[in-house]
């Protein structure tokens, strides 16, 4: 079922986000005197918003993968003549994508929380550039691999 590679594989990205969560704990004895505690929260907000900009691009890429090889196998069908499945997929889809969207406006009109959203600060940053281009590049990427007939392992 798995290889020795994808065990090696997850065993060390264990390590390294062990590693990551440990380093980021260790307090230094030598500049505890001098840092301010805010100074230090400051510094922990921002590296952990960094890696949850990491993660989001991460995850953006994969999907954008899996994306593009699902575009390039519906362009495919529509090539091989296979138009009554093509509609069909796109009309499903279509369809559960309205459901949901009506669903979620139906149950926020009908069952109010009654909690006002926070209030946006005046200076919010954008997203980096890395995490806006992430689900992009990922969806490039995944038509040309499945393009050149790679895809059989992402299916």
């Amino acid at each position: 079922m798995f290889s020795i590679i994808d065990f090696l594989i997850a065993s060390t990205f264990i390590c390294m986000v062990m590693a990551l969560v440990v380093w980021s704990q260790v307090k230094p004895d030598s500049k505890a005197d001098k840092q301010d505690p805010e100074i230090r929260a400051q510094r922990a907000a921002a590296f952990f918003a960094q890696a949850g900009h990491w993660a989001s691009s991460a995850v953006n890429f994969v999907i954008g993968v899996l994306l593009g090889v699902a575009i390039n196998d519906l362009v495919r069908l529509m090539f091989t003549g296979a138009w009554a499945a093509v509609f069909s997929i796109v009309v499903l889809s279509a369809a559960l994508f309205f459901i949901v969207f009506l669903h979620d406006r139906l149950g926020r009109k009908l069952f109010p929380t009654g909690i006002r959203p926070a209030r946006e600060p005046k200076g919010v940053s954008k997203k980096p550039l890395f995490r806006r281009l992430s689900l992009p590049t990922g969806l490039v990427l995944g038509v040309v691999v499945a393009s050149l007939g790679l895809d059989d392992w992402l299916l």
